[in-house]
């Protein structure tokens, strides 16, 4: 047979289908596995890092790093991946950072860079840096922002993002700068605003039901000692601070696989929120099937399930 099937019981003929493009997202460490064995083997991919830690009365954190790449080929049907978490905290000069996300054999890795943890002093504190990360943690009281260590995939030039944080300005209360996004740094020291993430339209199939309406890796909002209290997080998952000397709200965490970075904050401070991978298979045409021809995996399908003898 010219195609490699087989004669065997009479099926329908068909004729080309085009298959729609698949879009899947991958939240928890495991394997990535192929939704059509018969698409493409070069997939869109996006890998966010775990974001970092927000710092008590400091920084907000940096977002996990994000990497962007528009065609990545597949070495095989199903790839190992490690999602990273976000930073858990800590003490004041030790806020989290995330852990990187990994996409890929360790041989071979595309990986995003966990987010850098924000400065944090606890009153009366002295200045604390931000700390580097995919995308950098916003300092305190005068301190350095965090800067972005997210590079570029070998071979996929540009397809690298992170920024750094912000810094904070000086003074008892201050305001803490805000974590850096994946797609832009983190506002200035005297409002504090995390760093905005990525999403449609720079990358135009990411669907709207993933992150904050396609954004990812937003950067944590700084704390602010005083009037007004509430500093946004960066789209794109960041956490946001509620707090202040009169509010009794904690500096919230980013969301979960986003990326995002946790808020600084005063009673307490917001985590990073965990990495995520999105990947999209692109459309297809199947070929056409003539009657009574049967592909090789047909037939082992149908002698499996008992439909013809194997003898």
């Amino acid at each position: 047979m010219s195609n490699g099937g087989v004669i065997g019981v009479p099926n329908a003929s068909t004729g080309p289908v085009c298959v729609a493009q698949n879009i899947q997202t991958v939240t928890s460490s495991g394997c990535y596995t192929k939704g059509n064995a018969q698409a493409p083997n070069t997939v869109g991919l996006v890998v966010v890092g775990g974001g970092g830690s927000g710092g008590p009365e400091g920084g907000g954190g940096g977002a996990g790093g994000l990497v962007y790449i528009a065609c990545f080929p597949l070495a095989a049907s199903t790839i190992p991946v490690t999602i990273g978490g976000g930073g858990t905290g800590g003490g004041p000069s030790a806020c989290g950072p995330g852990d990187n996300t990994v996409f890929g054999d360790p041989s071979n890795p595309v990986t995003a860079n966990g987010g850098g943890g924000g400065g944090g002093s606890g009153a009366p504190g002295p200045a604390r840096n931000g700390n580097p990360g995919g995308s950098g943690g916003g300092s305190s009281r005068a301190g350095s922002s965090g800067s972005a260590t997210q590079g570029d995939i070998s071979g996929f030039p540009c397809s690298g993002f992170g920024n750094g944080g912000g810094a904070s300005s000086p003074g008892n209360p201050g305001i803490g700068g805000g974590g850096g996004g994946a797609g832009g740094g983190a506002g200035p020291s005297n409002n504090g605003t995390g760093g905005v993430g990525k999403g449609s339209p720079s990358i135009p199939w990411m669907p709207t039901c993933v992150g904050a309406s396609s954004f990812v890796g937003g950067g944590g909002g700084g704390w602010r000692g005083g009037s007004p209290e509430n500093v946004v997080g960066g789209n794109g998952g960041g956490g946001t601070n509620c707090d202040g000397y009169g509010g009794p709200q904690p500096g919230h965490s980013g969301t979960a696989n986003t990326g995002g970075g946790g808020a600084g904050g005063g009673s307490s401070w917001g985590f990073g929120g965990s990495g995520i991978v999105v990947v999209k298979e692109n459309a297809f045409t199947a070929a056409a099937v003539c009657p009574g021809v049967w592909r090789m995996d047909e037939v082992l399908a149908n002698v499996k399930a008992g439909n013809w003898s194997s003898s």
